[in-house]
C-alpha cells in the first residue's frame, strides 16, 4: 500500500479501546499504516462523542454546544457529528479515524458528510473503521481487515469484496420464554396522540401528530434528523414537559391525570446505543438480563432461582451461553445489543422501542437482528416501535409513522405499504 493511501478497516470486533486503534492513533501501528508515524490523529466516533454528551449533563462543560444556547443532546444526530468533527478538525491533525461515521444519520445528512470527508481527503488522511459494506466512502482504494488486533487482510477493495461474502439467512432456535409475572392489562390503544404540536420558542418540531399504536403492533418510526422523532419518544417515555397540556393517553391513562414516570417507564423496553454508557461498571451478562426485571442499572441483589433461569433461557436464546459470566463492558457492540434486548424483553413490557439498533453492527449481526426482532413480534404480546431511517432488508414492520418536515412543524403519515 501506498503512503498516505485513505483505507478502509473492517472489523467486527473492534472495540474503540482496543490496543491496534489505541496504537493506529498513536502512530504506533503496524503495516500498512507506517507512513502514519509520529503523526497526529483524532477518532470520530459515537463513543467519543457519547462522552462530550456525558460531560455536558455531569460536568457542566459545553465544549460541542458552545456558543449555542441549547445542550448537545437536543442536537439532531447530523447536528451532533458536526459539532464533533469542527471540534476535532481544531487540533489540526494529520489524520482521523472514523468509526461507523454515518450510522444514525438520514440520507440528506449522510450526504453532506460525505461531500465534507471528500473534501478533507484532499488535506488529510482518512481511516475509515467500517461495518456494512455499503457505506465506505468512494475515493478509498484499500481495504484492511482486522480479526483480534491482528490484520488478517491488506489490500484493494476490489480484490476484498471477492471475500466479503455475508449469510442471507438465519434462524434462532427456540421460543421467546414467557414472562414471570404478566404486566397488568391494558385496555387499547397503548398510546394515543391526538392533535398533538410541539413548539420551542417559535419554532414548530411536530404539527397535529395523530398517532395510535395498539398491542402487539410493529411499527417503524423514520423521518430525517431534527423531523421530531425524539421529541414524540420523549413524550411517550414521560421525559418531556411539553407532553403536558397534550391530548395524550399513554397505557390507558390521560396524560397529566397523576400518572409518575416511573409508572410509565415500567411498562416500557427501551434500547438504544447509547444506553451502553450507562453500563460501563462491571455487570455480568447473566446480571444485566436479570436487571431487566428490576428496572435498575446493573444488579445490586441476589436474583431470586427462578429470575437467574428466565435471564439463562434468553441468554441461551440470543446465543450467548458461554458468555453469561463474562463483563458486559468487554462483550462486542452486536453482543451488548442483544443483551440490551433481552434486558428489555425479559418482562414482557406492553411497549418496546428500539432507537437506531443497528449503529455499530456489521452485515450478518444485522441479519441476526432484525431475526431477533421479528421473533419478538411473531411470539409476544409486546408492540414495538423500530427507529431508523432506513428499512432494514428482512426486517418486517407491519406500518411505518413517517415524519415529514415542514415550514411548520413536521406531519405524520401512515404508511401500510413497506
Amino acid at each position: 500500500m501506498k503512503q498516505k493511501k485513505h483505507c478502509a478497516i473492517y472489523g467486527s470486533n473492534i472495540k474503540i479501546e482496543s490496543l491496534f486503534l489505541k496504537n493506529l492513533l498513536k502512530g504506533n501501528a503496524p503495516e500498512p499504516f507506517k507512513h502514519l508515524a509520529g503523526k497526529t490523529g483524532v477518532l470520530f466516533s459515537s463513543h467519543n462523542l457519547n462522552k462530550f454528551i456525558k460531560e455536558e449533563e455531569i460536568h457542566s462543560d459545553f465544549t460541542l454546544s458552545k456558543g449555542t444556547t441549547r445542550s448537545i443532546r437536543t442536537f439532531s444526530s447530523g447536528e451532533q457529528k458536526k459539532a464533533l468533527l469542527n471540534h476535532l478538525l481544531l487540533k489540526h491533525p494529520d489524520f482521523i479515524v472514523l468509526d461507523n461515521a454515518f450510522d444514525m444519520l438520514d440520507t440528506e445528512a449522510q450526504k453532506d458528510l460525505s461531500l465534507r470527508l471528500y473534501e478533507l481527503s484532499k488535506k488529510l488522511i482518512i481511516i475509515q473503521i467500517f461495518r456494512r459494506k455499503e457505506r465506505v466512502l468512494s475515493f478509498i482504494e484499500n481495504v484492511v481487515k482486522i480479526e483480534n488486533d491482528t490484520i488478517v487482510y491488506s489490500g484493494s477493495i476490489s480484490n476484498y469484496e471477492n471475500e466479503y461474502k455475508v449469510e442471507k439467512t438465519f434462524n434462532i432456535n427456540g421460543t421467546i420464554p414467557p414472562p414471570l409475572n404478566q404486566i397488568d392489562s391494558i385496555n387499547n390503544p397503548l398510546i394515543h396522540f391526538k392533535n398533538v404540536t410541539v413548539k420551542y420558542g417559535d419554532k414548530t418540531i411536530v404539527n397535529n401528530i395523530n398517532w395510535e399504536i395498539k398491542k402487539g403492533d410493529f411499527w417503524q418510526l423514520k423521518g430525517p434528523n431534527g423531523s421530531g422523532k425524539t421529541t414524540l419518544l420523549t413524550m411517550i417515555t414521560g421525559d418531556n414537559p411539553k407532553a403536558f397540556g397534550q391530548d395524550i393517553t399513554l397505557f390507558g391513562r390521560k396524560k397529566g391525570t397523576g400518572e409518575s414516570v416511573w409508572e410509565i417507564k415500567k411498562k416500557i423496553g427501551y434500547v438504544t446505543p447509547a444506553m451502553t454508557v450507562l453500563f460501563e461498571g462491571r455487570h455480568t451478562v447473566e446480571s444485566m438480563v436479570i436487571s431487566g426485571l428490576h428496572d435498575s442499572i446493573g444488579l445490586y441483589k441476589s436474583p431470586k432461582s427462578m429470575e437467574t433461569a428466565l435471564a439463562n433461557k434468553w441468554i441461551d436464546l440470543i446465543g450467548l451461553t458461554n458468555l453469561k459470566q463474562a463483563w458486559f463492558s468487554d462483550i462486542s457492540e452486536q453482543q451488548q445489543c442483544m443483551v440490551l434486548i433481552a434486558r428489555s424483553m425479559i418482562k414482557h413490557p406492553p411497549l418496546l422501542i428500539l432507537d437506531e439498533p443497528t449503529h455499530g453492527l456489521d452485515d450478518y449481526n444485522v441479519l441476526v437482528l432484525t431475526t431477533l426482532i421479528n421473533k419478538i413480534s411473531k411470539e409476544s404480546k409486546t408492540a414495538i416501535i423500530y427507529v431508523s431511517h432506513k428499512k432494514e432488508k428482512g426486517l418486517n414492520p407491519k406500518v411505518t409513522y413517517e415524519l415529514i418536515p415542514t415550514k411548520e412543524g413536521s406531519i405524520g403519515k401512515t404508511l401500510t405499504d413497506n
